[in-house]
Protein backbone atom coordinates (compact mmCIF):
# COMPACT_ATOMS: atom_id res chain seq x y z
CA UNK A 1 0.00 0.00 0.00
CA UNK A 2 1.19 3.53 -0.71
CA UNK A 3 0.67 4.57 2.90
CA UNK A 4 2.94 1.72 4.06
CA UNK A 5 5.63 2.88 1.62
CA UNK A 6 5.48 6.34 3.09
CA UNK A 7 5.88 4.89 6.57
CA UNK A 8 8.89 2.79 5.53
CA UNK A 9 10.76 5.65 3.92
CA UNK A 10 10.01 7.95 6.82
CA UNK A 11 9.22 10.79 4.43
CA UNK A 12 7.36 13.67 6.06
CA UNK A 13 5.24 15.46 3.42
CA UNK A 14 5.40 18.65 5.48
CA UNK A 15 9.14 18.79 4.81
CA UNK A 16 8.30 19.63 1.20
CA UNK A 17 6.65 22.88 2.26
CA UNK A 18 8.63 26.09 1.79
CA UNK A 19 10.53 26.52 5.09
CA UNK A 20 9.51 30.19 5.20
CA UNK A 21 5.88 29.04 5.21
CA UNK A 22 6.51 26.38 7.88
CA UNK A 23 7.89 29.05 10.17
CA UNK A 24 4.73 31.17 9.98
CA UNK A 25 2.10 31.16 12.71
CA UNK A 26 -1.59 31.67 12.04
CA UNK A 27 -3.14 35.08 12.71
CA UNK A 28 -3.35 35.88 16.42
CA UNK A 29 -6.43 37.98 15.63
CA UNK A 30 -8.26 34.91 14.36
CA UNK A 31 -6.81 32.58 16.99
CA UNK A 32 -7.87 34.82 19.85
CA UNK A 33 -11.32 35.39 18.37
CA UNK A 34 -11.80 31.62 18.22
CA UNK A 35 -10.46 31.21 21.74
CA UNK A 36 -12.96 33.53 23.38
CA UNK A 37 -15.98 32.78 21.17
CA UNK A 38 -17.23 29.88 23.35
CA UNK A 39 -17.54 32.09 26.46
CA UNK A 40 -21.30 32.35 27.13
CA UNK A 41 -22.66 35.81 26.31
CA UNK A 42 -19.32 37.19 25.14
CA UNK A 43 -19.44 40.60 23.39
CA UNK A 44 -16.83 40.55 20.65
CA UNK A 45 -15.16 43.83 19.72
CA UNK A 46 -12.50 41.87 17.88
CA UNK A 47 -12.66 41.54 14.11
CA UNK A 48 -12.37 44.52 11.77
CA UNK A 49 -15.60 43.90 9.92
CA UNK A 50 -18.44 46.40 9.49
CA UNK A 51 -21.62 45.30 11.26
CA UNK A 52 -23.66 46.94 8.50
CA UNK A 53 -25.25 44.78 5.83
CA UNK A 54 -24.27 45.48 2.24
CA UNK A 55 -26.63 48.18 0.92
CA UNK A 56 -29.65 46.86 -0.94
CA UNK A 57 -28.89 48.63 -4.23
CA UNK A 58 -25.57 46.77 -4.41
CA UNK A 59 -27.21 43.40 -3.73
CA UNK A 60 -29.86 44.11 -6.36
CA UNK A 61 -27.09 44.83 -8.86
CA UNK A 62 -25.57 41.40 -8.19
CA UNK A 63 -28.96 39.77 -8.75
CA UNK A 64 -29.46 41.67 -11.99
CA UNK A 65 -26.04 40.57 -13.16
CA UNK A 66 -26.82 36.92 -12.44
CA UNK A 67 -30.11 37.16 -14.30
CA UNK A 68 -28.15 38.48 -17.26
CA UNK A 69 -25.92 35.38 -16.98
CA UNK A 70 -22.82 37.39 -16.12
CA UNK A 71 -21.22 34.21 -14.80
CA UNK A 72 -18.31 33.71 -17.21
CA UNK A 73 -14.64 34.66 -16.97
CA UNK A 74 -13.83 38.35 -16.90
CA UNK A 75 -10.51 39.83 -18.05
CA UNK A 76 -7.65 39.18 -15.61
CA UNK A 77 -7.45 42.82 -14.57
CA UNK A 78 -11.21 43.06 -14.02
CA UNK A 79 -14.17 44.23 -16.06
CA UNK A 80 -13.75 47.47 -17.93
CA UNK A 81 -16.88 48.82 -16.24
CA UNK A 82 -15.56 48.30 -12.71
CA UNK A 83 -12.10 49.62 -13.51
CA UNK A 84 -13.64 52.72 -15.09
CA UNK A 85 -15.91 53.15 -12.04
CA UNK A 86 -12.91 52.92 -9.69
CA UNK A 87 -11.00 55.42 -11.84
CA UNK A 88 -13.90 57.87 -11.63
CA UNK A 89 -14.31 57.27 -7.90
CA UNK A 90 -10.62 57.95 -7.22
CA UNK A 91 -10.85 61.20 -9.15
CA UNK A 92 -14.18 62.29 -7.64
CA UNK A 93 -13.59 61.50 -3.97
CA UNK A 94 -9.85 61.16 -3.56
CA UNK A 95 -8.38 63.66 -6.03
CA UNK A 96 -6.26 60.93 -7.66
CA UNK A 97 -5.77 60.33 -11.38
CA UNK A 98 -5.54 56.69 -12.47
CA UNK A 99 -6.85 55.62 -15.89
CA UNK A 100 -8.60 52.27 -15.88
CA UNK A 101 -5.62 50.70 -17.68
CA UNK A 102 -3.52 51.22 -14.52
CA UNK A 103 -6.07 49.59 -12.17
CA UNK A 104 -6.17 45.85 -11.42
CA UNK A 105 -9.16 44.36 -9.59
CA UNK A 106 -8.25 41.76 -6.96
CA UNK A 107 -9.87 39.33 -4.52
CA UNK A 108 -10.00 41.85 -1.71
CA UNK A 109 -7.20 44.07 -0.46
CA UNK A 110 -5.44 41.07 1.09
CA UNK A 111 -4.86 39.54 -2.32
CA UNK A 112 -3.82 42.93 -3.66
CA UNK A 113 -1.19 43.24 -0.93
CA UNK A 114 0.01 39.66 -1.31
CA UNK A 115 0.25 39.90 -5.11
CA UNK A 116 2.03 43.27 -4.99
CA UNK A 117 4.50 42.19 -2.32
CA UNK A 118 5.11 38.86 -4.07
CA UNK A 119 6.14 40.88 -7.12
CA UNK A 120 8.33 43.34 -5.22
CA UNK A 121 10.02 41.24 -2.52
CA UNK A 122 12.73 38.61 -2.79
CA UNK A 123 15.64 37.30 -0.69
CA UNK A 124 17.88 40.27 0.03
CA UNK A 125 15.08 42.82 -0.25
CA UNK A 126 13.90 44.85 2.74
CA UNK A 127 10.34 45.58 3.80
CA UNK A 128 9.79 48.63 6.00
CA UNK A 129 6.51 49.18 7.83
CA UNK A 130 5.31 51.11 10.86
CA UNK A 131 4.58 49.17 14.02
CA UNK A 132 2.14 48.52 15.60
CA UNK A 133 0.72 47.42 12.28
CA UNK A 134 -1.23 44.81 10.38
CA UNK A 135 0.50 41.42 10.51
CA UNK A 136 0.10 40.55 6.81
CA UNK A 137 3.00 42.81 5.86
CA UNK A 138 5.50 40.92 8.01
CA UNK A 139 4.08 37.57 6.91
CA UNK A 140 4.62 38.41 3.25
CA UNK A 141 8.22 39.43 3.92
CA UNK A 142 8.81 36.14 5.71
CA UNK A 143 7.24 34.08 2.92
CA UNK A 144 9.34 35.81 0.26
CA UNK A 145 12.56 35.49 2.24
CA UNK A 146 12.90 39.28 2.52
CA UNK A 147 14.00 41.11 5.66
CA UNK A 148 11.15 42.70 7.63
CA UNK A 149 12.21 45.88 9.41
CA UNK A 150 9.47 47.42 11.56
CA UNK A 151 9.72 51.10 12.43
CA UNK A 152 8.52 51.69 15.99
CA UNK A 153 6.00 54.55 16.24
CA UNK A 154 5.04 54.19 19.90
CA UNK A 155 7.12 57.26 20.78
CA UNK A 156 5.69 59.48 18.03
CA UNK A 157 1.96 59.17 18.65
CA UNK A 158 1.76 56.08 16.40
CA UNK A 159 2.53 58.20 13.32
CA UNK A 160 5.60 57.57 11.15
CA UNK A 161 7.92 60.59 11.05
CA UNK A 162 10.13 61.76 8.20
CA UNK A 163 13.17 61.52 10.48
CA UNK A 164 12.53 57.89 11.40
CA UNK A 165 11.79 56.98 7.79
CA UNK A 166 14.96 58.67 6.54
CA UNK A 167 17.00 56.78 9.12
CA UNK A 168 15.42 53.44 8.19
CA UNK A 169 15.91 54.05 4.47
CA UNK A 170 19.50 55.05 5.07
CA UNK A 171 20.13 51.75 6.83
CA UNK A 172 18.47 49.91 3.93
CA UNK A 173 20.63 51.61 1.28
CA UNK A 174 21.99 49.17 -1.27
CA UNK A 175 19.02 46.84 -0.99
CA UNK A 176 15.79 46.69 -2.95
CA UNK A 177 13.40 48.33 -0.49
CA UNK A 178 9.63 48.47 -0.15
CA UNK A 179 7.79 50.68 2.33
CA UNK A 180 4.23 49.88 3.40
CA UNK A 181 2.14 52.80 4.63
CA UNK A 182 -1.25 52.17 6.24
CA UNK A 183 -3.32 55.29 6.85
CA UNK A 184 -5.75 55.36 8.58
CA UNK A 185 -4.03 52.72 10.62
CA UNK A 186 -5.07 49.30 11.78
CA UNK A 187 -4.78 48.97 14.80
CA UNK A 188 -4.45 52.56 16.09
CA UNK A 189 -6.84 54.55 13.90
CA UNK A 190 -4.16 57.24 13.51
CA UNK A 191 -4.27 59.05 10.14
CA UNK A 192 -1.33 60.73 8.42
CA UNK A 193 -2.30 64.29 7.50
CA UNK A 194 -1.20 66.15 4.38
CA UNK A 195 1.70 67.89 6.12
CA UNK A 196 3.09 64.56 7.38
CA UNK A 197 2.60 62.90 3.99
CA UNK A 198 4.43 65.72 2.19
CA UNK A 199 7.35 65.33 4.61
CA UNK A 200 7.41 61.57 4.04
CA UNK A 201 7.21 62.07 0.27
CA UNK A 202 10.29 64.31 0.32
CA UNK A 203 12.21 61.55 2.06
CA UNK A 204 10.85 58.89 -0.28
CA UNK A 205 11.90 60.87 -3.35
CA UNK A 206 15.48 61.03 -2.04
CA UNK A 207 15.82 57.24 -1.74
CA UNK A 208 15.36 54.19 -3.97
CA UNK A 209 12.12 52.82 -2.56
CA UNK A 210 8.66 51.74 -3.72
CA UNK A 211 5.68 52.61 -1.50
CA UNK A 212 2.71 50.29 -1.07
CA UNK A 213 -0.05 52.46 0.38
CA UNK A 214 -2.73 50.39 2.14
CA UNK A 215 -5.75 52.71 2.11
CA UNK A 216 -8.62 50.34 2.91
CA UNK A 217 -9.83 52.71 5.67
CA UNK A 218 -9.39 55.93 3.69
CA UNK A 219 -13.12 56.62 3.54
CA UNK A 220 -13.54 56.04 7.30
CA UNK A 221 -11.84 59.28 8.26
CA UNK A 222 -13.11 61.90 10.72
CA UNK A 223 -11.06 65.03 10.06
CA UNK A 224 -10.21 65.09 6.35
CA UNK A 225 -12.69 63.12 4.25
CA UNK A 226 -11.47 60.92 2.72
CA UNK A 227 -8.04 60.57 4.26
CA UNK A 228 -5.24 62.01 2.08
CA UNK A 229 -3.02 59.65 0.08
CA UNK A 230 0.75 59.52 -0.35
CA UNK A 231 -0.07 58.92 -4.04
CA UNK A 232 -0.80 62.65 -4.34
CA UNK A 233 2.76 63.52 -3.34
CA UNK A 234 4.84 60.60 -4.65
CA UNK A 235 2.73 59.21 -7.51
CA UNK A 236 5.60 57.68 -9.47
CA UNK A 237 6.72 55.65 -6.45
CA UNK A 238 3.34 54.54 -5.10
CA UNK A 239 1.21 51.42 -5.47
CA UNK A 240 -2.21 52.26 -4.01
CA UNK A 241 -4.21 49.39 -2.47
CA UNK A 242 -7.88 49.75 -1.58
CA UNK A 243 -11.01 47.67 -1.21
CA UNK A 244 -14.79 47.77 -1.27
CA UNK A 245 -14.86 45.77 1.98
CA UNK A 246 -14.84 48.54 4.56
CA UNK A 247 -16.20 51.41 2.46
CA UNK A 248 -19.35 49.61 1.31
CA UNK A 249 -19.68 46.84 3.96
CA UNK A 250 -18.75 44.27 1.32
CA UNK A 251 -16.23 42.14 3.24
CA UNK A 252 -17.62 38.82 2.02
CA UNK A 253 -17.74 39.91 -1.62
CA UNK A 254 -13.92 39.99 -1.80
CA UNK A 255 -13.32 42.92 -4.13
CA UNK A 256 -10.21 45.08 -3.89
CA UNK A 257 -7.78 46.64 -6.31
CA UNK A 258 -4.35 48.12 -6.76
CA UNK A 259 -3.41 51.11 -8.91
CA UNK A 260 0.07 52.17 -9.98
CA UNK A 261 1.97 53.87 -12.80
CA UNK A 262 1.33 51.89 -15.98
CA UNK A 263 4.77 50.28 -16.36
CA UNK A 264 4.59 49.05 -12.77
CA UNK A 265 0.95 47.98 -12.69
CA UNK A 266 1.43 45.84 -15.80
CA UNK A 267 4.23 43.94 -14.04
CA UNK A 268 2.27 43.51 -10.81
CA UNK A 269 -0.74 42.24 -12.78
CA UNK A 270 1.29 39.20 -13.81
CA UNK A 271 1.32 37.94 -10.22
CA UNK A 272 -2.38 38.64 -9.72
CA UNK A 273 -3.06 36.59 -12.85
CA UNK A 274 -1.15 33.61 -11.48
CA UNK A 275 -2.75 33.88 -8.01
CA UNK A 276 -6.45 34.12 -8.84
CA UNK A 277 -6.83 34.81 -12.60
CA UNK A 278 -9.84 37.08 -12.02
CA UNK A 279 -12.58 37.98 -9.57
CA UNK A 280 -16.18 36.84 -10.11
CA UNK A 281 -17.88 38.75 -12.92
CA UNK A 282 -21.25 39.31 -11.23
CA UNK A 283 -19.51 40.43 -8.03
CA UNK A 284 -17.51 42.97 -10.01
CA UNK A 285 -20.76 44.22 -11.54
CA UNK A 286 -22.14 44.81 -8.03
CA UNK A 287 -18.94 46.57 -7.00
CA UNK A 288 -19.19 48.76 -10.09
CA UNK A 289 -22.62 49.88 -8.90
CA UNK A 290 -21.17 50.57 -5.44
CA UNK A 291 -18.40 52.80 -6.80
CA UNK A 292 -20.79 54.59 -9.16
CA UNK A 293 -23.73 55.14 -6.79
CA UNK A 294 -22.46 54.55 -3.25
CA UNK A 295 -21.22 57.94 -2.04
CA UNK A 296 -24.25 58.52 0.18
CA UNK A 297 -24.00 55.01 1.65
CA UNK A 298 -20.37 55.64 2.61
CA UNK A 299 -21.21 58.96 4.21
CA UNK A 300 -24.04 57.45 6.27
CA UNK A 301 -21.87 54.63 7.61
CA UNK A 302 -19.04 57.03 8.47
CA UNK A 303 -21.49 59.24 10.36
CA UNK A 304 -22.42 56.25 12.53
CA UNK A 305 -18.78 55.21 13.00
CA UNK A 306 -18.00 58.73 14.20
CA UNK A 307 -20.83 58.54 16.71
CA UNK A 308 -19.49 55.23 18.01
CA UNK A 309 -15.91 56.53 18.10
CA UNK A 310 -16.94 59.58 20.10
CA UNK A 311 -18.98 57.52 22.56
CA UNK A 312 -16.41 54.79 23.17
CA UNK A 313 -13.45 57.18 23.34
CA UNK A 314 -15.29 59.32 25.88
CA UNK A 315 -16.44 56.33 27.91
CA UNK A 316 -12.97 54.78 28.03
CA UNK A 317 -11.45 58.13 29.01
CA UNK A 318 -14.01 58.43 31.83
CA UNK A 319 -13.05 54.94 32.99
CA UNK A 320 -9.42 56.06 33.22
CA UNK A 321 -8.12 54.11 30.23
CA UNK A 322 -5.45 55.66 28.00
CA UNK A 323 -5.96 55.39 24.25
CA UNK A 324 -4.57 56.78 21.04
CA UNK A 325 -7.06 59.27 19.62
CA UNK A 326 -8.29 57.69 16.40
CA UNK A 327 -8.91 59.98 13.45
CA UNK A 328 -9.88 57.13 11.12
CA UNK A 329 -10.76 53.44 10.79
CA UNK A 330 -12.93 51.89 13.54
CA UNK A 331 -10.49 50.89 16.27
CA UNK A 332 -9.38 52.09 19.69
CA UNK A 333 -5.85 51.08 20.68
CA UNK A 334 -5.91 51.07 24.48
CA UNK A 335 -3.07 50.80 26.99
CA UNK A 336 -3.34 48.10 29.64
CA UNK A 337 -4.01 49.77 33.02
CA UNK A 338 -0.79 50.38 34.93
CA UNK A 339 -2.17 48.45 37.89
CA UNK A 340 -2.59 45.25 35.88
CA UNK A 341 0.55 43.10 36.02
CA UNK A 342 0.27 41.16 32.76
CA UNK A 343 0.70 41.63 29.02
CA UNK A 344 -1.77 42.71 26.38
CA UNK A 345 -2.64 39.07 25.79
CA UNK A 346 -3.14 38.54 29.53
CA UNK A 347 -5.39 41.59 29.72
CA UNK A 348 -7.47 40.59 26.70
CA UNK A 349 -8.06 37.20 28.33
CA UNK A 350 -8.81 38.89 31.64
CA UNK A 351 -11.47 41.13 30.05
CA UNK A 352 -13.00 38.17 28.23
CA UNK A 353 -13.17 36.13 31.41
CA UNK A 354 -14.18 38.82 33.92
CA UNK A 355 -16.21 41.27 31.80
CA UNK A 356 -17.24 38.99 28.93
CA UNK A 357 -15.91 41.61 26.49
CA UNK A 358 -13.40 40.52 23.86
CA UNK A 359 -10.70 42.74 22.36
CA UNK A 360 -7.59 41.80 20.38
CA UNK A 361 -4.24 41.69 22.22
CA UNK A 362 -1.59 44.11 21.03
CA UNK A 363 0.79 41.22 20.39
CA UNK A 364 -1.10 40.74 17.11
CA UNK A 365 0.40 44.02 15.83
CA UNK A 366 3.98 44.07 17.13
CA UNK A 367 6.99 41.79 17.18
CA UNK A 368 7.25 40.74 20.80
CA UNK A 369 5.38 41.63 23.99
CA UNK A 370 2.74 44.34 24.19
CA UNK A 371 0.88 46.33 26.82
CA UNK A 372 -2.03 47.31 24.57
CA UNK A 373 -5.31 45.89 23.32
CA UNK A 374 -7.37 46.81 20.25
CA UNK A 375 -11.13 47.33 20.43
CA UNK A 376 -13.20 47.39 17.22
CA UNK A 377 -16.21 49.68 17.33
CA UNK A 378 -17.64 48.23 14.12
CA UNK A 379 -20.56 47.19 16.31
CA UNK A 380 -23.95 48.67 17.14
CA UNK A 381 -24.10 51.51 19.65
CA UNK A 382 -26.20 49.37 22.04
CA UNK A 383 -23.47 46.73 22.00
CA UNK A 384 -20.89 49.37 22.86
CA UNK A 385 -23.03 50.66 25.75
CA UNK A 386 -23.30 47.13 27.13
CA UNK A 387 -19.56 46.54 26.73
CA UNK A 388 -18.79 49.67 28.76
CA UNK A 389 -21.31 48.65 31.44
CA UNK A 390 -19.63 45.26 31.80
CA UNK A 391 -16.11 46.67 31.79
CA UNK A 392 -16.69 49.47 34.33
CA UNK A 393 -16.27 47.48 37.59
CA UNK A 394 -13.49 45.33 36.12
CA UNK A 395 -11.42 48.29 34.90
CA UNK A 396 -11.91 50.08 38.23
CA UNK A 397 -10.28 47.15 40.02
CA UNK A 398 -7.51 46.93 37.43
CA UNK A 399 -6.63 50.60 37.85
CA UNK A 400 -6.30 50.04 41.60
CA UNK A 401 -3.98 47.11 41.00
CA UNK A 402 -6.54 44.55 42.14
CA UNK A 403 -6.94 42.83 38.77
CA UNK A 404 -5.68 39.25 38.67
CA UNK A 405 -4.00 37.75 35.63
CA UNK A 406 -5.41 34.42 36.74
CA UNK A 407 -5.45 31.28 34.68
CA UNK A 408 -5.79 31.92 30.93
CA UNK A 409 -9.17 30.85 29.59
CA UNK A 410 -8.97 27.63 27.57
CA UNK A 411 -11.94 26.82 25.33
CA UNK A 412 -13.34 23.31 25.15
CA UNK A 413 -12.21 21.15 22.27
CA UNK A 414 -15.73 21.02 20.85
CA UNK A 415 -16.32 24.76 21.01
CA UNK A 416 -12.98 26.14 19.91
CA UNK A 417 -13.62 26.02 16.21
CA UNK A 418 -17.14 27.43 16.15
Amino acid sequence: MASDDVGITGFDPVSAVNPHVRSLTTSLIRRFDREVSPIPGILKLTLGEPDFDTPEFIKRSAGDSLRRNRTHYAPNAGTEGLREAISSYLSRRRGLSYPREDIVVTEGASEAISSVLTALLHPGAILLYATPGFGLYRSMADIMGASPRPIDTTGTGFALTAEDLDHALGEAAGHDTVLVLNSPSNPTGVTLNEKRLKELAEVIESHDVIVVSDEVYAEISYETRPAPSIARFAPDRTVLVDSASKSFAMTGWRIGYFAAPHELSSQLAKVHQTHVATAATFVMDAAQTAYEQGDAAIDDMVRQYRERRDYLLGAFTDLGLRTARPTGAFYLYVAVPDGFPGSGLDYARHLAREARVAAIPGEAFVDGPSRDVRFSYAAGIDTLHEAVRRMTPVVAKDLRGQGDVGIPYTPSRTGAGQ
